[in-house]
């Protein structure tokens, strides 16, 4: 199942929004535009419906974002003291309506008011105004399942945690990637997806598509992972080469870290699941970013559904490239560009044709080099 667009009425910047959405969704654009916003409007579902199942509160503070109050959540101006968050696919449209309820102010908590429910064959008056529970509606459990990888990640540690909830469907590595190594060290002797493995290595298992893809962003490393118990925390070392000594995390750069939980994700979880990466080019240097998004699009090729914010050209390009070579359809990636924070809440969504080319490229979308090229040059 693909989401097929993320609603958001009232929400921070946004009067109203509705965002499409396709198995590569990629967020560009200006600082303070909207860009983490319009995926907050995503998570703090996936947070609600993990924090409270019945769907009766919605959680502005938890593991996947930290958003204050109601006051903060809501626009400014917006006519009244409530938000409206959703999401739609093929098949199913749901909205949620939360109030702001003063006495729940310091608790970081929003009341839920209405819920609209549509299935595809439905008719429109027999629209549900009860609640769709879990396990009831495809798209309420995607949503739920979400996992997210934040900008921030928790990298230069020797002991990586366990996750003690069942919040965590397999695969989810957590929102600073804590539980990476975990489900690394759970999944290593399974079997990955065909799609999912990288292209020159034929081996089956995680444990060698993670070495296989690791060597593709930094040529010759290697991972591994081990723990004393079934329930004791996880010890992660690199290999820089195969004649490199094993060390932990701290001592390798950042590089390797940041991307390690990305490729934990995209190898371990179920198919159809959806996965929201914030700055996938972290740490990495250009080769490595175009790379990534090379990587990008042939996960959402093989069935993932990818949302990511990014500032890199070069991760741009490395998409591009996806599409040129057929790894992924130009259908399935729309690219989202968020105007100036004088303008914020304005979206443009640029086109990208079958052999990766962009003909209308706005003001401020990946340009800088060129104007920078052009005053060195002495065109401007």
């Amino acid at each position: 199942m693909t989401i097929k667009s993320i609603m958001m009425k009232d929400f921070k910047c946004f009067e109203a929004l509705e965002l499409p959405c396709a198995p590569l969704t990629v967020l560009t654009g200006y600082n303070a535009a909207g860009k983490s916003t319009a995926l907050q409007a995503l998570l703090l579902l996936t947070q609600a419906l993990r924090v409270a199942p019945d769907g009766r509160k919605l959680a502005l503070n938890g593991d996947l974002v930290t958003l204050g109050s109601g006051n903060e959540v809501i626009r400014r101006n917006a006519a009244q003291k409530s938000l409206r968050l959703g999401a739609s696919s093929t098949e199913e449209r749901i909205t949620w309506t939360f109030d702001y309820q003063s006495e729940w102010a310091n608790r970081g908590l929003m009341q839920l008011a209405d819920v609209e429910y549509l299935r595809r064959g439905v008719p429109e008056e027999s629209t549900c105004k009860i609640r769709p529970v879990n396990g009831c509606s495809q798209l309420v459990s995607a949503v739920r399942d979400a996992i997210f990888l934040s900008a921030g990640r928790t990298v230069q540690i020797e002991m990586f945690p366990v996750p003690r909830t069942s919040w965590h469907p397999p695969g989810d590595i957590g929102a600073k990637g804590e539980y990476a190594a975990y489900w690394y060290l759970e999944y290593a002797d399974e079997e990955v997806d065909s799609a999912r493995r990288h292209p020159e290595d034929g081996r089956e298992t995680v444990r060698a598509q993670v070495d296989a893809w690791l060597g593709e962003l930094f040529p010759g490393s290697r991972v591994n992972a081990d723990r004393l118990t079934p329930d004791s925390p996880v010890r992660l070392t690199f290999s820089s080469s195969k004649s490199s000594r094993w060390a932990q995390p701290a001592n390798v750069g950042y590089g390797l870290s940041y991307a390690f939980p990305m490729l934990i994700a995209f190898l371990t979880t179920v198919q159809g699941s959806i996965i929201v990466i914030d700055s996938a080019e972290a740490h990495l240097h250009p080769r490595a970013q175009s790379a990534v998004g090379r990587l990008l699009g042939r996960m959402a090729g093989a069935g993932l559904q990818i949302f990511v914010e990014t500032h890199s050209d070069h991760l741009l390009n490395g998409i591009r490239l996806a599409v040129r070579d057929d790894l992924l359809d130009q259908s399935d990636v729309v690219l989202h560009f968020f105007g100036p924070s004088d303008d914020a809440g304005k979206v443009m969504t640029v086109a990208i044709d079958k052999k990766g080319a962009i003909s209308d490229w706005p003001k401020g979308f990946f340009d800088q080099t060129e104007h920078d090229l052009a005053i060195l040059a002495g065109w401007e």
